[in-house]
């Protein structure tokens, strides 16, 4: 028997500890790799933009984020190859879990929706991108494509940062009580609309008490996933609904 008991090794399966360098790194990487698409990819620093071009740039967004996100989680990975992905969060979970994350995600659109129209009728606020959602020269590819980066992609690359890495660093120094909250903080200061802030605290709150829960990012996955797909399902359903739709291509 090890005299120092803080020497045992670690049971076999239980996930490695994040260590705090490999955290500031990871989040460096994110926020280089994001200002550098802003900074140099002239699409997305163009100061005009024709109304057939906005769905574009806001694919460009989406794509920055999803390439930030991915080269946080890639250099956590490669600078330490003692991390695996199970280390992450990327564990099995029991469907029961699987099963509620998508009611929850389900039962949340409907909530963040009427949240916020009342806070933008409160506040006076304008729609977050509605003109780069549906655009006059709105593009049913361009929309595909957006669902596909807003509702798969970068939901899945968003929860291995900020609940597989972020959470779980804050959860191995902090009790839940407190890690909760600011895990969900930080996922809210990067939606940067006041609004959508608020709503995105909820929601972190929400997928970080999952995790704690299901101990796995499958179900945090799965509840994002549905939640922003259902939100941009609402959204082009609408746009196909109107009764003017000339300008749709």
């Amino acid at each position: 028997m090890s005299a120092n008991p803080a020497a045992a090794p670690k049971p076999t399966g239980a996930p490695k500890p994040i260590a705090g360098r490999d955290m500031l790194v990871a989040t460096g990487v994110a926020i280089l790799v994001y200002a550098f698409a802003i900074q140099f990819v002239p699409l997305l620093r163009s100061e005009t933009v024709t109304a057939s071009g906005k769905q574009l740039v806001l694919i460009g967004y989406l794509a920055a984020n999803l390439a930030a996100f991915g080269a946080a989680i890639s250099a956590l990975l490669l600078r330490n190859p003692g991390y695996s992905w199970t280390d992450i969060g990327v564990r099995p979970a029991d469907d029961r879990w699987k099963r509620k994350a998508v009611l929850l995600g389900l039962a949340a659109t409907p909530l963040a929706f009427a949240f916020g129209l009342f806070l933008r009728r409160t506040f006076d606020l304008d729609s977050p991108g509605a003109d780069f959602f549906a655009p006059a020269g709105f593009s049913w590819i361009a929309a595909a494509t957006i669902v596909l980066y807003g509702g798969i992609l970068v939901p899945m690359f968003e929860e291995l940062f900020f609940r597989g890495l972020v959470y779980s660093w804050l959860r191995n120094r902090l009790t839940a009580v407190s890690a909760i909250p600011i895990s969900a903080l930080a996922f809210a200061v990067v939606h940067l609309r006041i609004e959508v802030m608020i709503v995105a605290f909820a929601m972190g709150c929400l997928l970080a008490w999952l995790y704690e829960r299901s101990r796995s990012i499958l179900p945090c996955i799965l509840l994002h996933q549905t939640f922003n797909t259902a939100q941009l399902v609402l959204v082009y359903g609408a746009v196909a609904l109107a009764p003017d739709r000339s300008g749709l291509g």
